[in-house]
């Protein structure tokens, strides 16, 4: 239940999510390396594979991802393909925060990486398509240019001899989640589960400065 006490304490809490430096590596592994939490490892490819299969997993990886996209001022708003949007409620204040904080753009880099290999590579290149275009047509986010051209698009370049290397990944590793088989089939655990992802962070944001910041532990 650690991941899911994040996922219930932690949505809207932006200064939390902003000052500790223990949880990404919790919500995203990836192959790489575990990070700055000493208590994280790095994913191997048989947790990869189990994550991917597992529907409540899996669920897990789109919560943390809606935690995220909040926390930058975006939000997820089809499921089926990982499109995503400004959130007219924040993206002013959280895109600004993301110009000034540059650790944010790793936490990026290990999101856009981390999806690919938890079965959700087909929401990768919608993130970092809404980034080039805020960057390089809007100019907006200067501060994060160099990154998405660095780091961010190369990550959606799964054929390239630099990413193979840095990765590890094999095609094999960039199975889709079972959730799309099941979002696709419309089985019968879906209706529960997209009204569960629908109403994910409503309560949250109005809610927590009430239960005292409540921290859980990460080392």
């Amino acid at each position: 239940d650690f991941i899911d006490n994040i996922h219930k304490l932690w949505f809207g809490n932006y200064e939390l999510l902003e000052e500790h430096h223990g949880y990404i590596q919790w919500l995203f592994p990836v192959f790489e390396s575990g990070g700055m939490s000493f208590t994280s490892q790095r994913l191997n490819k048989n947790e990869a594979k189990k994550i991917r299969e597992d529907l409540t997993m899996s669920v897990r990886v789109i919560k943390s991802y809606k935690l995220m996209l909040d926390f930058y001022g975006l939000l997820l708003v089809d499921l089926h393909t990982g499109e995503v949007k400004r959130n007219p409620e924040n993206w002013k204040s959280r895109y600004q925060n993301l110009d000034y904080n540059g650790h944010n753009n790793l936490r990026m880099s290990r999101i856009i990486m981390s999806l690919g290999e938890l079965g959700f590579v087909r929401y990768k290149e919608p993130l970092v398509n809404h980034w080039k275009n805020e960057i390089l047509n809007n100019n907006l986010l200067q501060s994060c240019k160099s990154s998405l051209l660095r780091f961010w698009e190369p990550l959606t370049h799964h054929d390239t001899p630099e990413y193979i290397k840095k990765t590890g990944e094999t095609d094999e590793d960039r199975e889709p989640s079972i959730f799309f088989h099941h979002l696709e089939h419309n089985t019968p655990e879906m209706s529960r589960i997209l009204t569960e992802l629908e109403s994910y962070g409503n309560q949250n944001k109005s809610t927590f400065e009430n239960d005292d910041d409540e921290v859980i532990e990460i080392h």
